[in-house]
């Protein structure tokens, strides 16, 4: 089917998924990185233009809790500890054709998280990308408890926060990428968002 080449909008979209949790299996990336290759780069010339994104899901309640714990006792830990293993492999691929990439594996320490992607990159010979961070949800440090406490009341009492966090919509993914970030790097955002996000 020829779309519009005028209107990217009536573009097919092209999302594959390569993570679907934390700890999942890191050689899923290339296989899906692949097909999104050979995607963009068969269909006939109406559909130029069109756009491919790579997610990686790797957060949960647990893993984001632990990734807590992690930055608690390193500050430039705390994100997905397999990133560079579910990453290296399929960056510059992904950079060369233009398939950005979008994932929660800045777990807790989300600007940690895209430093390290921004090392890989240059360790790789590779120009570093336009990379952004997704904030916000992080509301376990001691400047969030009168918050908590307001929304939970005596539910707290006795209990040592590890991890509180709220979950971010698809809107900063999407802001994002038309900001022009080639790879979005986020915390606890809701799971769909990684996906909404790019189709918005």
């Amino acid at each position: 089917m020829t779309k519009p080449a005028g209107n990217p909008s009536a573009l097919p979209l092209l999302i594959g998924c390569a993570a679907g949790f934390s700890g999942d299996r890191t050689d899923a990336a290339g296989p899906v990185v692949d097909t999104l290759i050979a995607r963009l780069t068969s269909g006939p010339s109406g559909l130029s233009g069109q756009r491919a994104f790579l997610i990686f899901e790797t957060l949960a309640e647990r893993t984001l809790a632990l990734a807590q714990l992690r930055r608690r006792a390193d500050p430039e830990a705390g994100y997905e500890p397999l990133l560079d293993d579910l990453l290296r492999p399929v960056l510059a691929r992904c950079l060369q054709h233009g398939i950005r990439i979008v994932s929660n594996f800045g777990a807790a320490n989300p600007r940690a998280a895209a430093r390290h992607i921004a090392r890989m990159a240059g360790e790789l010979g590779l120009a570093v990308p336009a990379i952004a961070v997704v904030e916000g949800d992080d509301l376990s440090s001691p400047a969030h408890m009168a918050l908590l406490r307001t929304e939970l009341g005596t539910a707290l009492d006795g209990l040592r926060i590890v991890s509180a966090n709220a979950y971010i919509g698809a809107e900063p993914i999407a802001a994002a990428l038309d900001a022009g970030a080639q790879i979005v790097v986020c915390g606890r955002v809701a799971d769909p968002s990684l996906t909404v996000g790019p189709a918005m």
